[in-house]
Order: structure tokens, then C-alpha cells, then sequence
């Protein structure tokens, strides 16, 4: 917990978290019958120049598929910054957070939306894409650090 914020949740799983990172937004904690009142559907996305998702999507503003109520909480945006967090993506005119990822990190990208929604067998969704093509490339920097020295190094051979 980078944060050191002990019992950091979301109201969706604990609704008496001392720190809810995710909540459900204000306008939808008046809402008593709770049937259609989510964010649901094609949602606009401003990506920031210089991100993962900006690389992927080769785009600056997406249409992603949602299905939920709960958000964001941006009273810990700050916080997330100054520990390496960047807001990558977010719904215009509302400054919802989208995307989450992480500076030092070689793919660290969270979503608010379902990518996998829009993700076909012969037409994969650019996050997923570039999430194996990132997988792939640390794979093959383990791959070249492995030498027959430090095999049987750690091998523990006489």
C-alpha cells in the first residue's frame, strides 16, 4: 500500500472503508431504485499525449463501453500523483478518471471501462495488444539476462 492508507476500498465491497478510492458517484448515492441509473454504453475518452494508452490507441480521444456506478474518488487524485500515479484518461467535461497508470512501471494500465467488450478474436483491443506486446518485451529482457554463468551460479555447482 503505497499510499499507507489502511483499509483503502471501494463502497462497492465495503461501504464503511475509511478511504474510499472507489465510490459510487454523489448524484447516484440519492438514487433509490437503482435499475438503468448506471454509467452504461459508448463514453467519451480524453487520453493524455505521452501515455501508455495514448500509444496504444494512436488516438487522443476514444469511445470505451461502461457498465457501472462507481468511480474514481478524486480527493485521493493528489495522493496517487506524488506516488507515481498518472490520470491518463478521463471522460471530458465531468474530468472522470478512465485510465490509471503507473510512471515507473513497464505496463501498468487500469481501466474504468471493458475493453474486452470491444475486443474481437481477429481484432484485439489496443490495450490488450500492447499489455502482450509489453509482456513479450520483458520476457525476452529476462531471456537475455539469463547466461550459462549465471545459471550455474545459482545453481549452487561446485
Amino acid at each position: 500500500n503505497v499510499l499507507g492508507l489502511k483499509g483503502a476500498n471501494s463502497t462497492e465491497f465495503n461501504k464503511e472503508t475509511p478511504h474510499p478510492v472507489i465510490s459510487m458517484l454523489a448524484e447516484q448515492k440519492k438514487v433509490k431504485g437503482l435499475g438503468g441509473t448506471m454509467r452504461l454504453g459508448a463514453q467519451a475518452c480524453q487520453i493524455q499525449r505521452g501515455t501508455f494508452a495514448s500509444k496504444a490507441y494512436h488516438e487522443l480521444r476514444v469511445m470505451e463501453r461502461h457498465r457501472h456506478r462507481y468511480e474514481f474518488n478524486a480527493q485521493y487524485q493528489k495522493q496517487f500523483e506524488t506516488h507515481g500515479a498518472v490520470i491518463a484518461g478521463y471522460l471530458p467535461g465531468r474530468r472522470l478518471v478512465e485510465i490509471l497508470e503507473l510512471k515507473n512501471h513497464p505496463w501498468f494500465v487500469g481501466v474504468q471501462f471493458h475493453p474486452e467488450l470491444r475486443s474481437k478474436p481477429d481484432r484485439c483491443h489496443p490495450l490488450f495488444r500492447e499489455f502482450v506486446r509489453a509482456a513479450l518485451h520483458c520476457a525476452e529482457k529476462r531471456q537475455e539476462q539469463i547466461t550459462p554463468e549465471n545459471i550455474i551460479g545459482s545453481a549452487g555447482a561446485p
